[in-house]
């Protein structure tokens, strides 16, 4: 058994050895484990305060009524710094493992003498069970720690491993590591759902869609791997690989009807990245293709969060000839004194107010007022969600410039949208 120098305790590694054996044995003889994460209180403040000296020493008193409180079959140890823990194996119930949390927060509040000092302890502690909260040493102790800063969080002396909480946490954290993989084993696929001019009725491009299959998951919904992505702070990256993906597919669409435009999503930690103009540079000069073809969308909340900031970004996107379009407009709450300087090129009509347009007039208004905005501010605007010919053909009564939606086409890999462009009536 390995020590920790300093409290005569076993370390981590050397504790959680012994604490995969202990799951393992706890499955095989139907047995229960309790395990508590101890991490003392405001100990930064001790060194701070009365020294380093003293603080060591109050970790030696610590791991000495950690030691006091637990049986002899009880595993202690200190995990590093002021952190400690306790393995109860044999545990009866949740209640046992309560009771161990309770009497190490009652022997803490006894002041000690250190060094000529009088301290005062405390602690904040997480429980999990195994098999309750989890049979894996590793998911069981990320559950008391969690727990733990439950614990820390609420003021408490403990806290017991919240088992929905910790398996939406383990589904999420599994969830970031199959999207990281995802990109060396093919799941990731640009899907294309093609748009057209309302005067010509001919295409004019499409929006770029990220589908993700997993060989693990089957289909994940974007909001879903996207939030991971963000998550995981793979988003840049993510983003870098939809570009490059969308260009690339884009030059090798049938020159049939002129240049066609590829639009891709940029979410909110996108903006920040203080490198995105040039990594689109970058991007369009690999592919070899024209600036003006790439148009990226940003949501009407994302950009007037913090416009300052997000306009100067998107200034540095038109300097080198990428359009910008406002996407989910009208849903957000824009103030007019912010949308007359936003540098954006079009407007995406939200698809709330297109798929009614034709009975309620309420809808048709707004939707006249959006077209009547843009244009006045020389935006072009693309409706979104068009489903039937009446929409369409209203739409275009009405002035609006461009149209996307399941009428005119779903989604689709970039294969069949080929054929789709190779098949469309001139």
């Amino acid at each position: 058994m390995i020590e920790d120098k300093l409290t005569g305790l076993q370390d981590r590694a050397s504790f959680m050895t012994r604490l995969k054996m202990h799951c393992e044995r706890a499955i095989t003889m139907g047995h229960k484990l309790g395990l508590l994460v101890i991490d003392l209180d405001r100990f930064h403040r001790i060194n701070e305060w009365f020294g380093f000296g003293v603080g060591d020493e109050a970790l030696r008193n610590a791991a000495q009524i950690l030691t006091g409180i637990a049986r002899k079959k009880d595993l202690v140890a200190r995990l590093g710094s002021n952190q400690f823990a306790i393995a109860i194996p044999g545990v009866m119930n949740e209640g046992h493992a309560v009771l161990a949390a309770a009497k190490l927060a009652r022997v803490l509040e006894q002041p000690l003498e250190l060094m000529g000092r009088e301290v005062t302890l405390s602690a904040s502690t997480g429980i999990a069970l195994s098999p309750q909260h989890s049979s894996n040493f590793d998911r069981l102790f990320a559950s008391a720690e969690r727990a733990m800063r439950d614990a820390r969080g609420r003021g408490v002396t403990y806290a017991i491993s919240n088992n929905a909480e910790d398996q939406e946490n383990d589904d999420a954290l599994q969830l970031e590591f199959e999207l990281e993989s995802a990109f060396a084993s093919g799941d990731l696929e640009m899907y294309f759902q093609p748009r057209i001019s309302l005067t010509s009725r001919l295409p004019v491009g499409a929006e770029a869609l990220m589908r993700w299959n997993s060989g693990i998951r089957g289909y994940v919904e974007p909001e879903e791997f996207v939030a991971a992505g963000e998550r995981a702070r793979l988003i840049n990256t993510m983003t870098q690989w939809a570009v490059n993906s969308a260009l690339q597919s884009s030059i090798q669409w049938p020159d049939r009807f002129g240049q066609q435009s590829v639009a891709v999503n940029l979410s909110a930690a996108v903006l920040a990245d203080p490198n995105l103009a040039d990594n689109i540079e970058n991007c369009l000069g690999l592919w070899e293709v024209p600036r003006c073809s790439l148009t990226l969308e940003v949501t009407e909340s994302t950009a007037l969060a913090a416009p300052e900031e997000t306009f100067r970004v998107f200034e540095q996107l038109n300097d080198i000839d990428v359009k910008i379009s406002l996407d989910d407009f009208g849903t957000g709450y824009s103030s007019l004194a912010h949308f007359r300087h936003i540098p954006a090129s079009e407007v995406k009509l939200d698809k709330s107010f297109v798929q009614k347009i034709v009975e309620d007039s309420a809808d048709r208004k707004i939707a006249g007022l959006v077209i009547d905005l843009a244009h006045a501010f020389d935006m072009s605007v693309v409706a979104e969600g068009v489903e039937t010919q009446e929409t369409l053909n209203l739409l275009g009564d009405m002035g609006c410039d461009v149209a996307q939606g399941f009428h005119i086409a779903r989604p689709m890999c970039h294969a069949d949208y080929v054929n789709w462009l190779s098949d469309f009536p001139h």
